[in-house]
């Protein structure tokens, strides 16, 4: 130290000091950034914005392990586009995908802040729903599907529809049996005449 300051002034020396630090802070933040934004990136459906099935794996996950210990009550529904290789096959791609981004703007606008919304594969998406009580469960997933038959229209004004397939929260459920079980209710309803829910539970 005595030797540096025998070259160089305390001034110089001390400013220098202060650069280097705050170029190592600010290289350490925007790292972080760039480590926060391939987070989300791969957890982003690229066309849509709602979360993509390696984000569904891990919050069921998380939301079993919070069931089980607080005996919280969740839905887990596999929704599915009635009808939607129509559209695309009338219209092309682009219609089609631009019907699935106003799908999960329906969507949002009719969902709590806290409910989470993934795309599954293709037309295919599933919601999770924590902290809805036995009553709510049934009035939430009508009044969505319903609002999705009211506003949801293919590029002709036709309107689309959507099949729900839903699962409540069981205790002791993995997230293989959960999704199981909400695909069986989504296939009966599929096979009942789309348009409609079914609970697992029915």
């Amino acid at each position: 130290m005595t030797d540096i300051l025998d070259v160089i002034s305390l001034d110089s020396y001390v400013m220098t000091s202060v650069v280097l630090s705050l170029s190592a802070l600010s290289y350490a933040r925007h790292n972080e950034k760039q480590l926060r934004l391939l987070e989300t990136l791969n957890t982003i459906d690229p066309l849509t914005g709602a979360l993509n099935r390696r984000a569904l794996t891990s919050d069921m996950e998380a939301a079993l392990s919070n069931s089980e210990r607080n005996g919280t009550e969740q839905l887990l529904a596999i929704l599915d586009m009635d009808h939607f290789k129509v559209v695309n096959d009338k219209y092309g791609h682009a219609a089609g995908d631009k019907v699935l981004q106003e799908f999960v703007a329906i969507i949002r606008a009719n969902i709590r802040k806290y409910d989470r919304l993934y795309r599954y594969g293709g037309e295919e998406f599933v919601l999770l729903i924590p902290k809805v009580n036995h009553q709510q469960q049934r009035i939430l997933i009508e009044n969505l599907r319903s609002s999705i038959k009211d506003k949801l229209k293919a590029p002709g004004g036709e309107e689309v529809t959507v099949s729900f397939g839903v699962a409540p929260w069981l205790p002791g459920s993995t997230v293989d049996a959960w999704l199981n079980r909400a695909d069986e209710a989504l296939y009966l309803a599929k096979a009942n005449g789309r348009d409609r829910v079914v609970f697992s539970n029915d």
